[in-house]
């Protein structure tokens, strides 16, 4: 088995809790009734869940070297199950999501344009890009430019982000994911995830200031406890993308549709 980086550990024990609670939330019974999943496959998950679930260690720390290997596989069993209940589903969200990201994206490029303009400058590729049409399939320059535009600005405040009264696993989370974006930002080193790990950032910072913040009822910092494990666990999956895949591949598990 692959060396495992001490990050991807803390994730791999945020995301073990996230689906057990995703795979009981549907249950034994739906699972079972769906035609395209095999019988075997569906009792395989949930006696992963349920063993897994007994041996999950509170830290990396505590971990005995072969329950990475147990863990990995009930990660796989399990989502090999949920690829197909949560198919349907996943993809109706990703075609909102699609859908909200141009509309915000067009107005930021838009508004850039317009500061340009009220400057003196008259950007026509701007301009041009807030006129075309919405692209259905593929990458869409719009929100490419989008992100262009906030891309120094979200850096900024991701990099500034103190983090105090964080979760152990938290802060491993954050710290690689600052030095990943550094690398991309400071650097110079070409790397995809830049975007999405400063977008996800931001939100997590948002999230952890609202949970820390005493003046919050106790109620909604529950809420917002809840939101943050869940941001972390998004932030972890692209950051440790790679690594998470090349575990896969040592243990000889395929790549499945839910896997980042």
């Amino acid at each position: 088995m692959t060396e495992i980086p001490q990050g991807l550990k803390y994730y791999l024990l945020l995301l073990v809790p996230g689906l057990i609670e995703e795979l009981n939330d549907y249950g034994v019974s739906v699972a079972a009734r769906e035609n395209q999943l095999d019988e075997h496959d569906v009792e395989k998950a949930f006696f992963a869940a349920r063993s897994i679930q007994r041996r999950l260690p509170a830290s990396p720390e505590e971990a005995e070297a072969e329950v990475w290997l147990d863990i990995m596989e009930a990660i796989h069993a399990i989502r090999l199950v949920l690829d197909v209940l949560e198919k349907e589903a996943f993809e109706e969200v990703a075609a909102l999501a699609r859908k909200a990201t141009s509309d915000i994206a067009r107005a930021d490029v838009k508004a850039a344009y317009e500061r340009k303009r009220k400057e003196g400058e008259v950007d026509f590729r701007l301009h041009g890009l807030t006129r075309a049409e919405p692209v259905e399939d593929g990458e869409d320059p719009v929100i490419r430019e989008s992100f262009l535009i906030k891309r120094e600005g979200r850096y900024r405040e991701f990099i500034a982000f103190g983090g105090s009264g964080l979760q152990p696993a938290e802060r491993v989370i954050i710290n690689d994911a600052k030095i990943l974006a550094h690398s991309v930002m400071e650097l110079g080193k070409e790397d995809s995830r830049i975007d999405a790990i400063l977008a996800m950032g931001t939100v997590l910072a948002e999230i952890l200031s609202v949970r820390a913040n005493s003046r919050v009822p106790e109620t909604i910092r529950e809420q917002f406890g809840r939101m943050a494990a869940k941001a972390t666990m998004a932030l972890g999956a692209i950051v440790y993308r790679e690594q998470y895949e090349a575990l896969k591949a040592s243990l000889n598990l395929r790549k499945l549709d839910l896997d980042l």
